[in-house]
This record gives structure tokens, sequence and C-alpha cells, in this order.
């Protein structure tokens, strides 16, 4: 009994033996009579004398591994699915919230399905019912961008326990119909609107409809008029301008002069890749006028930096009409007129604008007609020549 001992039922053995614990079980178990004792430790002191043989002549073989099992293949619910590519990729993202939006039009649909219960004829029904449903093919197909994108970051994960290696949505093609805004706002609609905001309308003959009325049938709002003129000069969007501090404005001599420019962090452009962005002669001396040099560069009437504009444009469409724009028509119309009216490369102006490629810079840039006319003719189209020589 000097390596034989009893642990409840089971006979365990603390003969050292190369690749066994100090103290292993022999497979022996008894149903505690003392008849069946004795059969247990007479079997016990056969297999001892059995291991010590094969350890004198060093032919007893090391306990096997394990054999490993296949992982468990992972296949969460499609809400884990998403759960995981919010929490570890978007929640930090720059547009957050809409991203959440888009993500809740698949979670309605398969949320309670598992990730490998979602199928190729699957999305393209759900796509026909968010459309029969009202929704533009523009919000569809954002809900299918983020449908196909949390099964690609599930591919993509660091740990191969997280990987599913199975999209659905892989090579499938957008909904076809969406819409591209072609309006376009011109130089002259924007220096109504701008006039407008900078110093307001007054009541025609100074009729007001009430006395206690203000003298202004549109008040005016300098500080978005700033904002807005910031938008016009870079072509920006204006979630990223809103954005931009003091701290960002630098100077740099060029061709003998003083210029300035916003030295852009990644965090806040969309390519995340830092860049600078001259400052207009124009939009440098409206902001040379402003009494403070620190914090946001264009704050709102509390001090703070713009998040809604809603009101200020609202005003504008109420006195102009559609002809007046949204605030974001303004990229749309620099990286047209810097192209196809001043005749800039337009690799140069994708610079300046921050678009990420040239398919969206293209369909930002909107071809002037006139500008057809004059590869047609093979030279500039004079509408007042043309009409006198019929």
């Amino acid at each position: 009994m000097k390596y034989l001992h009893w642990r409840g039922d089971s006979l365990y053995c603390r003969f050292p033996v190369p690749g066994k614990p100090h103290d292993w079980p022999l497979g022996i178990t008894t149903t505690g009579t003392a008849a069946d004792l004795r059969r247990c430790m007479l079997d016990g002191e056969k297999a001892l004398a059995a291991i010590r043989t094969k350890v004198m002549e060093g032919k007893f073989l090391d306990i096997a591994e394990p054999i490993a099992k296949a992982p468990k293949q992972y296949n969460p619910k499609y809400w884990r699915l998403v759960g995981r590519y919010w929490h570890y990729r978007l929640q930090h993202m720059k547009a957050a919230d809409k991203d959440r939006s888009n993500l809740k039009q698949s979670l309605k649909k398969f949320g309670a399905r598992y990730a490998r219960q979602v199928f190729r004829e699957d999305i393209l029904s759900w796509r026909e019912e968010l459309r029969a449903a009202g929704y533009e093919v523009a919000t569809v197909n954002a809900a299918f961008k983020y449908l196909r994108a949390a099964y690609g970051y599930a591919n993509s994960e660091n740990n191969p326990k997280y990987r599913l290696d199975f999209n659905p949505a892989h090579g499938m093609a957008k909904m076809p119909g969406e819409k591209v805004r072609m309006f376009l706002l011109t130089p002259e609609q924007f220096e109504k609107n701008y006039q407008t905001l900078m110093y307001g309308r007054k009541w025609p003959n100074g009729n007001k409809p009430d006395k206690h009325m203000t003298l202004y049938q549109t008040a005016p709002a300098p500080r978005f008029a700033l904002f807005y003129l910031a938008l016009w000069e870079t072509g920006r969007r204006p979630v990223e301008v809103s954005q931009y501090t003091w701290e960002m404005v630098t100077e740099r001599e060029v061709k003998g002069c003083l210029r300035h420019m916003f030295m852009v962090p990644p965090e806040i452009t969309k390519t995340e890749e830092p860049e600078a962005l001259p400052i207009s002669e124009r939009l440098w001396h409206e902001m040379s006028r402003l009494a403070y040099r620190q914090g946001w560069v264009f704050r709102n009437e509390d001090g703070n930096r713009w998040r809604g504009w809603k009101r200020h444009i609202a005003k504008l469409k109420r006195l102009y009409g559609p002809a007046a724009g949204w605030c974001r028509d303004t990229r749309r119309a620099f990286c047209t007129r810097k192209v196809e009216d001043e005749g800039f490369a337009p690799a140069h102006v994708k610079e300046i604008s921050g678009h990420k490629t040239y398919s969206v810079f293209d369909r930002y840039r909107i071809g002037k007609l006139d500008n057809k006319f004059s590869v047609v003719d093979g030279r500039s189209t004079n509408c007042t020549q043309m009409g006198k020589t019929g």
C-alpha cells in the first residue's frame, strides 16, 4: 500500500511515472464490501507490478494528450453579432448616432434569428419589404450596408473564436434607383442667402403687421452667416467645419504672402488623416474681425459649436423657396464651380473638399450645361451671338 491509496471509491497510484501527475487514478472502483475491497487491492497490485516492469524496461508510454475537440462553431443570434460590431467598432465613429439608426432596421427583421440562418433570399425580400413600406432607396441601401458590415466585422475578428466566416450579403449589389441630388446652389443665390443671414430683412417701408414686432421681417444671424460662409469657401462637411478651433489655425508664407490655414486633425476628417485646409482671404477677413482667439471658431449664440441649423435654413426657404438650397449644398457648389467654372484640377479641388474617393467627388461635381455645349461646338458658346445669326 506504499503507492496505492483510496480516494473515495477509487484506487489511486503515487508511483513516479514520467508524464503522469503525482497522484493519478487506476480506474479501479469498489462497491464497498469486504470481498470487493480485497479484489480491488489484488487488481491494484497487479496493475502496479505491470507499471513497474514497463518503467524498468523503458517501455512505459506517457499519458496520451487528449484529442483536441473541434472548436464550437460561432453562430450567435444576429443581435449579438450587431452588438459586438457596435461595441468594438462603431460607437466611437464620427457618425455613431446615424450608424445606430441604420443598424436598427436589420435588427427589427433578423434580431431573433441565428446569424447563419440569414440567407441572401431573406435579405432580398427584406429590402423589398422596406421599399414597399415607403422607405427611400437610399435608406434601404444604408441599412443593407451596415448589415453587410456587421458580418464582415465578424470575419475580421482577431480572435478566431468569434469569426463567422460567412457573409450572406457578400457580392450583393445595392438596390438600384437611389436618387442623387442634382441641385446646384449658384453664387448669386448664395450671396442673397449670406446677406440675409448677416443683415436680416426689414419690413418693407417699415409697415409692421403688429406694432409690438421688431423691425425685422427676418432677423439677422451673423454668427450663423460666418459659419455659412466657411462652408461656401472650404467645401467641407458642416459637421466637420463646426469642430474647427483656433488652435488649428496656423500661418505660412506662400509666394511672399502670409496665408492662413486649418491644420485639421485626423479625429475630425472623414478620411481619418491629418489635412491642411487653406483659408480664403474672404473667410480670413471675416474671422479676423472676431473678438475671441480661443475655443471654437464658429460659435452659436450660446458660445458652443454649431450642432443644428435647420431653423436658419428654414428662414431662407420661406424667403427664396427651394432655390435657397440646403446647408450641405454649399459643398456641391464648391466642387462644381471650382472645376467647371474656374477650371482648377479636380485632384486639387478634391484635396480641399476632403472627399475620400473620386466616385463620390464626381457626384458632387455637377457638369454645367454651357460647358457641354462648348465641347460640342468646339468653342465657348455665346447665346447672344447665336441668336443674332439665326
